[in-house]
């Protein structure tokens, strides 16, 4: 069985609806600092981190 990755991998492959950044960086906060969490649209996106939402 192979190995789940990071959920942070995992999220980062795609863009984020929310605060638009590409797949590959962390959520934007609208002043555009890191920010503290993933936006909850970018969880919908992984089918195996939406079962935990």
């Amino acid at each position: 069985m192979p190995e789940l990755a990071e959920p942070a991998a995992i999220v980062e492959q795609f863009d984020c609806p929310t605060c638009e950044v590409p797949a590959g960086s962390t959520c934007r906060t609208r002043g555009g600092k890191v920010a503290p969490k993933y936006h909850t649209p970018r969880f919908m996106l992984v089918p195996q981190l939406r079962a935990e939402l």
